[in-house]
């Protein structure tokens, strides 16, 4: 139960500061944040994925996002942890996803507002992205170095 109102807690979370913000600084004017640092970019619609691959492809992505979306719940089923670091970074994962989905449905591109101003070539973005960054990153600590490591222990438990 606590894994689930965890999860739940940070997909809500996710989604409210990536509308809320989309909603309020997508279409202001350009200006610094941090100079030379951090800019608020003004009305970049991205019709495709991360750093603008397949661009005008909307359909498919609304169905690969929704496809994804299913198979982490899938993937969550089978996963048996109380973890908090886990459950925040499926939370995180899912909320980012459900965050560009929901501009992908109602708008058919994802508002991306977000500029590093040190490094020109990375693209635009969102909350929805970093949030899914974040997660990605902590879902993939979590597999590589936590979720064996309690099953081994078990295992070495009941072999004693």
């Amino acid at each position: 139960m606590k894994k689930w109102i965890t999860i739940i807690c940070s997909i809500i979370g996710v989604l409210v500061i990536d509308l809320v913000t989309k909603h309020f600084l997508f279409e202001v004017e350009y200006f610094n944040l941090i100079p030379n640092v951090i800019s608020i970019a003004t009305n970049n619609g991205n019709t495709g994925a991360a750093f603008g691959l397949f661009s005008d492809n909307t359909i498919a992505l609304i169905i690969v996002s929704i496809i994804m979306i299913i198979a982490l719940f899938i993937f969550n089923y089978f996963v048996k942890t109380n973890s908090i670091f886990y459950s925040i970074s499926f939370g995180f994962i899912v909320g980012g996803a459900i965050g560009n989905l929901v501009d992908r449905l109602f708008l058919g591109y994802v508002r991306d507002f977000i500029f590093l101003d040190f490094w020109q070539a990375f693209p635009v973005f969102n909350f929805a992205d970093s949030f899914l960054c974040v997660g990605a990153v902590m879902m993939a600590i979590f597999i590589l170095f936590f979720m064996g490591k309690k099953n081994l222990r078990q295992e070495n438990e009941n072999n004693s």
